[in-house]
């Protein structure tokens, strides 16, 4: 009882953790993606006109599908620094993502560097992954799953709630409130959460990418993943994105507080916040013992990363 205990808290929290930490780097759009119409939006003034609803709806779509196209066939691939942070602490690693899927090197722990176990740990363990190719192969499928989990949300965004227009934030983006759509079907187990979810969506207009997603759970929801799991009214998600000086859109914060119960009595608590910064192109074909190669300790780290990480934090409210 106690193994199937820790495999259904395992399952939840990695499907609710890890939903969009994918590595991913972001295709440019086409002409042909962009409806007709849109490019008003694009050009309107800091607020502009109420949309009409067809218009939020089709805006919300390619949205939905610009993200799932970026995740499902990456332009380019990136270096950059990430910071767990969990009730158990903190964990901050540099890692590479790379078409064979990604490698890190754990640099802080709590704030301070590694202890000298902790450090020989990860050193083992990068050796594998250089070396093994099933251990490659097997990490990869487990990266894949974890996008797959992700990219299943994506995909019922634009029919799992009702959209309303609600202005433009100080960058031109625009706003959506959004509220459970009464007749949602959700399409995977990872979508169920999005049943009881209301708040708000930010889009750049001309990309029809996602900036920010800020959704709380406005009733109890239940979700079955070879177990019971009751999460609680006001759990929070909160998910942002950046155009990189590229021109790249990355993740830069992921942030996931859902309490409730697992096994009817059992206390739930999944608080997870994931922030990136510093993102620096690598070679389109680099390997996965090139990547641990260049994760070597000796490798300079970017100049002022904790801060840019810490001001990541600051500006959502959560530091």
């Amino acid at each position: 009882m106690n193994s199937q205990r820790e495999l259904g808290r395992n399952g939840i929290m990695q499907s609710m953790r890890k939903i969009l930490t994918t590595r991913m780097a972001w295709l440019c759009l086409t002409a042909a993606v962009l409806l007709r119409g849109f490019n008003a939006i694009a050009a309107g003034g800091a607020q502009g006109p109420a949309l009409p609803t067809s218009s939020i709806s089709q805006l919300v779509k390619n949205m939905a599908w610009n993200e799932l196209q970026a995740s499902e066939h990456p332009a380019h691939y990136y270096r950059y620094i990430q910071r767990a942070i969990s009730s158990d602490g903190s964990r901050t690693t540099e890692e590479i993502a790379t078409r064979y899927g990604r490698v890190s090197r754990l640099i802080e722990v709590n704030g301070h560097r590694p202890d000298p176990q902790q450090i020989e740990k990860d050193e083992q363990l990068l050796a594998r992954i250089a070396t093994d190719t099933q251990f490659q192969k097997a990490r990869l499928k487990d990266q894949q799953s974890e996008q797959l989990r992700r990219d299943n949300v994506i995909e019922d965004m634009p029919v799992a709630f009702i959209y309303t227009y609600a202005g433009r934030d100080a960058n031109g983006a625009i706003m959506l409130k959004f509220r459970p759509a009464p007749d949602f079907s959700p399409s995977s187990r990872q979508s169920l959460v999005l049943e009881g979810m209301a708040g708000e969506m930010w889009i750049d207009p001309s990309s029809q990418r996602m900036v920010k997603v800020d959704g709380t759970l406005i009733r109890d929801v239940t979700i079955g993943w070879g177990f019971l799991a009751r999460l609680r009214t006001g759990g929070r998600f909160l998910l942002e994105q950046a155009k990189d000086a590229d021109g790249t859109w990355q993740q830069i914060l992921l942030s996931v507080r859902f309490d409730g119960t697992e096994f009817i009595f059992k206390p739930l608590h999944i608080h997870e916040t994931l922030v990136r910064c510093c993102f620096e192109r690598v070679p389109d074909d680099l390997t996965i013992p090139e990547a641990v190669h260049m994760l070597q300790p000796s490798t300079a780290l970017p100049n002022g990363w904790q801060s840019k990480l810490d001001d990541i934090l600051k500006s959502s409210g959560l530091h």
